[in-house]
């Protein structure tokens, strides 16, 4: 797997925007306000994203902090697990495990899609 490689390719960085973004309004209602991609390394993709909010979420944060992270931390897998599926079925990108990180101060995002390379671990 060579991830610069795909990356260089125009159209395949819209099909991988086009996924994440797709997934983002699965759950969340809403897409994504900007979305940039980047090779890690040889096998891992870079999402870096800035969301919009979620509204719903924000109104729980003050008087229920310990149910909003929670539901934050559930979406998250949720989210891990969709976009990597969307991934396989889509472009047959073979994803061995997907890690994603949102700062709610700034609404950015990192999510990172490992590739499977194929080479025993």
């Amino acid at each position: 797997m060579n991830v610069p490689l795909l990356l260089s390719s125009n159209e395949y960085k819209k099909k991988l925007s086009r996924c994440y973004n797709d997934v983002h309004k699965e759950l969340y209602g809403v897409g994504v306000n900007q979305l940039r991609l980047e090779a890690a390394n040889d096998t891992m993709i870079m999402f870096l994203v800035k969301h919009q909010r979620v509204a719903a979420l924000r109104a729980l944060e003050e008087h229920y902090p310990e149910l909003k992270q929670s539901v934050d931390a559930a979406l998250h897998q949720e989210f891990k697990r969709r976009i990597q599926k969307k991934l396989a079925e889509e472009l047959e990108l073979p994803v061995a495990g997907v890690l994603r990180d949102y700062d709610p101060q700034t609404a950015w995002a990192c999510t990172v899609v490992i590739c499977d390379t194929g080479a025993e671990q």
